[in-house]
């Protein structure tokens, strides 16, 4: 017997921005995928003598794989303006201005650009995730009110116009630099208190990074784990720390694939696994941890002790990678012991935890699904 309508709980606030974020993200996961253990395939097969890196066959791999994630900008505004109802390819064009050669350019050259005597942002977008956030939903709110208001007979080219006179330039005026703000808030905030507090900071990263990454955050620690490792020529903050939140998140969709009673939701979590256990996890984040919701919470908890064991033994990364198993060349050194300690550590305990809290075992993705409503 069906529940009365009234009486069904309304979704929160907060499952609704999380419906929000993995609906975006989603359509841009084989791209995420491909890109993320491309890379950590060349960094592993030069660590082991097969690929020489300073080779043209290593050359032309890193730059394709850096591809998906240099222009991954493009994708989420696509992304985003269509879940926001806009045209998702006015959002591309208005999100490719930030990366037009002549600005980009300029960027690199230290010049500067005024528009309207306002002066213009003037930094590079690459790689970055909110600012085309903030333009795919601000053309698309642009654009749904100017057809409202504009008549159908010249909507055809009156909308896109207008749209781009707003938009392009409210995207280097406010919506990019706005969203590169808060990245950097994001970043800054977390690094600052490993500069005060030391290694409690990589615990609390640690345990963050699973919501970070559900967020959208991911990339936010990209700039400063470069700018660490050229500098100190090592990163012992975000490395280590997505080192565990990744190995745990991957662990837990491991256990939900062995408990489960579906063949459907043990194939997907399987599958998710493997790829997890290489570095992506927005399969198993989206697909699995975040439906079943207690498997997360596993792994917040598993990621957080594996950070325990990280932060006190210092491990650090020479090369920038997202960490995971087939990447753990990235750690080779004097720590590299205690870096296979702490993703041992990590195994264990995620995957007890998500074992002993269980989940609700139901076929997420599949026909089964719709017969068990009938």
């Amino acid at each position: 017997m069906m529940e009365p309508i009234n009486d069904r709980k309304k979704p929160s606030a907060m499952d609704r921005a999380i419906a929000f974020v993995s609906e975006i993200f989603t359509p841009t996961l084989p791209v995420i995928t491909a890109a993320g253990i491309l890379k950590a395939l060349i960094l592993l097969l030069a660590s082991l003598g097969i690929l020489k890196s300073d080779s043209s066959t290593y050359y032309i791999f890193s730059f394709v794989s850096n591809a998906g994630f240099y222009f991954l900008p493009f994708l989420l505004a696509y992304s985003a303006a269509k879940r926001c109802g806009g045209n998702p390819y006015l959002a591309m064009f208005l999100t490719a201005i930030l990366f037009h050669p002549d600005f980009t350019s300029l960027v690199e050259n230290g010049g500067s650009l005024t528009f309207l005597t306002l002066p213009v942002t003037m930094k590079p977008y690459s790689s970055t995730v909110i600012p085309a956030f903030l333009i795919g939903w601000g053309s698309s709110f642009v654009e749904k009110h100017l057809r409202k208001w504009l008549p159908d007979i010249i909507s055809f080219f009156a909308v896109p116009l207008l749209t781009t006179l707003i938009v392009a330039p409210l995207t280097l005026l406010v919506l990019g630099p706005v969203g590169l703000i808060i990245g950097d808030a994001l970043s800054n905030s977390l690094i600052f208190i490993h500069d005060k507090i030391g290694w409690p900071a990589v615990v609390l990263l640690a345990g963050l990074t699973p919501l970070l990454v559900t967020a959208g955050f991911g990339l936010a620690f990209l700039p400063p784990a470069l700018a660490s490792i050229e500098t100190l020529g090592y990163d012992a903050f975000s490395r280590p720390a997505f080192l565990t939140a990744n190995i745990a998140m991957a662990t837990a969709a491991l256990a939900i694939s062995l408990k489960s009673k579906h063949r459907e939701t043990k194939s997907l979590a399987l599958q998710s696994s493997v790829v997890a256990y290489m570095g992506i996890t927005e399969p198993s984040i989206y697909g699995l941890l975040l439906p079943l919701k207690r498997p997360f919470i596993a792994s917040i908890i598993g990621s957080s002790i594996g950070g325990v064991v990280s932060g006190l033994t210092g491990i650090r990364s020479v090369a920038y990678a997202s960490p995971s198993i087939i990447t753990l060349p990235i750690f080779l050194g004097d720590t590299f012991p205690f870096t296979l300690l702490a993703v041992a550590v990590t195994i264990a305990v995620t995957f007890v935890l998500t074992w002993i809290l269980g989940f609700e075992d139901k076929v997420l993705h599949g026909e089964e699904k719709q017969q068990n409503t009938e």
